[in-house]
């Protein structure tokens, strides 16, 4: 009854139109209101306590090195760089939209700000190459999904802080997860490219040559070396994942300013606006959502439910199934960061008492909530896609959904494979 009336008054205040944030923060003050669990001091403490984690100061700083590097001009260093690897390819303009894609996520951990720093540049590209409004729009929404799988990844640090996870662990299973989900989009691409009835065109002259490729490395080596700083820094134990953040702002801003010089004054405030605006919004949902995990905590729910669950479904299989189905139907309607922090801490422990490792559940759970950045009705990179091409929003689905299905396949043999999460961090973090 408890359950009913909490999630009941959150899920109706979203139906309503009301904020997230507030959502959430209201649903919890009302229970507390009609509960023995006062008094209403406990929402201000507890919110407090919420935003009170070292670890959280990563979340503004990636965000802001990641506006910083779409403002320094590092994205078109990234294209140019992937256009000599694969742009000769069949689909070449797509693979190397992938391509960079792919490097960029592994700089900002942003889903939109990838779509909106890669998708400028390469949608009038592909528009050149032959494919449709549709197409392109698609290619980059979906690619721009792999912004937080990739580290360093946004949702990964929240689900970290929520699960007192090692950050650091959960960066090292979302690489191969990522680089397997880009691997099957150009394969996508690819397929599409060279259908009888396909209308896009690549340059068959374009040979991958060393010389060139070893010019354009040495021209994008100042982005490409920042993966390398950020991630090398963290596993090599120089310093923490909030550190590596600062890091990548002060590297993103000596790069776009004394190497590339294309960063203006301009350019650096709409990037610190552009932070205050998305990580803003990420820390009110984490605030809030500590008062709501502590009343899950203090009623039992998480425990009562794992309870149920298990003297029903006994098999991982099943509960793995169950689970992705769940939680792809909450990425499409829900925030990333909120159903993380509401649902990991109900869902996870049956998981883990169903034998599950905690690091691989963490992986496709993440992962699985990330999917609804491209799954209509509001995924975010759906969203910055029709703001970038004035497209209508359907012809932006109907252009995703080609590679949206690939990725529902690929998010179901991560659950069912753990290998490909768990490789990685078994190898190297013994």
């Amino acid at each position: 009854m408890q359950a009913a009336m909490l999630f009941g008054a959150m899920f109706f205040l979203m139906l309503i139109g009301v904020p997230i944030a507030f959502s959430i923060e209201l649903s919890s003050s009302g229970f507390l209101f009609f509960t023995e669990l006062r008094p209403l001091i406990l929402v201000a403490q507890r919110i407090a306590n919420g935003m009170d984690s070292f670890p959280l100061l990563a979340v503004p700083l990636f965000i802001l090195a990641g506006n910083l590097m779409e403002t320094g001009g590092i994205s078109k260093r990234l294209i140019r760089w992937s256009e000599t690897l694969v742009g000769g390819m069949p689909g070449g303009v797509g693979m190397v939209t992938i391509v960079a894609c792919t490097l960029f996520a592994a700089l900002t951990g942003s889903g939109p700000a990838t779509v909106a720093a890669i998708g400028t540049i390469m949608i009038p590209s592909m528009l050149k190459s032959g494919y449709s409004h549709n197409e392109s729009a698609g290619l980059v929404a979906a690619a721009g999904a792999l912004g937080p799988i990739i580290p360093p990844s946004i949702p990964l640090i929240m689900y970290g802080v929520t699960m007192n996870l090692s950050i650091p662990k959960m960066f090292m299973a979302g690489i191969l997860p990522g680089i397997f989900i880009a691997a099957l989009l150009m394969m996508v691409n690819y397929w599409r490219a060279t259908r009888p009835s396909s209308t896009i065109r690549y340059d068959k002259d374009h040979t991958f040559t060393l010389p060139v490729f070893l010019r354009t490395t040495a021209t994008a080596s100042g982005a490409l070396l920042m993966p390398v700083i950020i991630l090398g820094g963290i596993y090599g134990g120089i310093f923490t994942p909030t550190e590596a953040a600062a890091v990548g702002v002060g590297y993103s801003v000596c790069v776009s300013v004394f190497v590339y010089r294309e960063m203006t004054y301009k350019g650096f405030l709409l990037a610190l606006r552009r932070t205050v605006e998305t990580s803003g919004m990420s820390i009110f949902i984490t605030a809030s959502a500590a008062i709501f995990g502590w009343i899950l905590s203090a009623t039992k729910m998480p425990t009562l439910l794992a309870g149920a669950v298990i003297t029903i479904v006994d098999s991982q299989f099943v509960y793995i199934l169950m689970l992705n189905i769940v939680l792809f139907i909450v990425g499409a309607l829900m925030d990333t960061i909120a159903a993380i922090i509401i649902l990991a801490p109900i869902l996870v422990p049956i998981g883990i008492q169903l034998g599950l490792d905690e690091l691989h559940l963490g992986m496709f759970f993440v992962i699985n909530l990330v999917i609804g950045y491209v799954t209509p009705p509001f995924g975010y990179n759906l969203f910055t896609a029709v703001a970038i091409t004035k497209l209508r929003f359907e012809d932006v689905v109907k252009g995703v959904l080609p590679y949206l299905i690939v990725q529902i396949i690929a998010v179901l043999i991560i659950a069912y494979v753990p290998q490909i999460c768990l490789f990685l961090p078994n190898l190297l973090l013994r």
